[in-house]
């Protein structure tokens, strides 16, 4: 059980960030910036849907990211400014969109760079057993360059030595 528990915590950890901490953190940046006293009358009601389009969002981008499909960035940006179109005739609501969406997009690059610098370094490197499930032609042409050689080199302890002929 200990063995499941390492890559979990972090990858919930990572999923909190993602989607709680980037809702907090982008309502700071309009904080900071002054932009939530101007867009005070945009939001309206539609808040809670927000913060649930930004969820969405970020956790669309870090799919993408992490299976290198990058035409679902393209997508989630072509789905947020067709559901905005009418809005960005206004200087301030087309302003508060663009900086929501492109901090919305930085923060899931980030986030998800962080978790995949951590599983590769100090984790169970889950995104390269996903891979390989994945991919399982890349991940024979990884097992070709890690074999040696000559198996005699790593002795016993080579788990890439062939059978012996029968």
């Amino acid at each position: 059980m200990a063995i499941l528990e390492h890559p979990l915590l972090y990858t919930v950890f990572a999923l909190w960030l993602l989607t709680g901490v980037g809702n907090w953190v982008c309502r700071l940046l309009f904080k900071l910036t002054g932009m939530q006293v101007a867009s005070a009358g945009t939001a309206g009601n539609a808040q809670p849907a927000g913060y649930i389009i930004g969820w969405l969002e970020r956790l669309l981008v870090a799919i993408g990211i992490l299976t290198q499909s990058w035409e679902v960035l393209a997508a989630v940006i072509a789905l947020k400014t067709v559901a905005r179109f009418k809005e960005l005739d206004d200087r301030l609501p087309a302003e508060y969109f663009l900086v929501g969406s492109l901090f919305s997009i930085l923060w899931a690059i980030l986030v998800t760079g962080a978790w995949l610098g951590y599983d590769h370094q100090l984790g169970s490197n889950l995104h390269g057993a996903a891979s390989d499930l994945l991919h399982p032609a890349t991940a024979s042409a990884k097992l070709a360059v890690l074999t040696p050689v000559d198996p005699a080199a790593c002795a016993p302890w080579c788990p890439f030595q062939p059978l012996p002929a029968q």
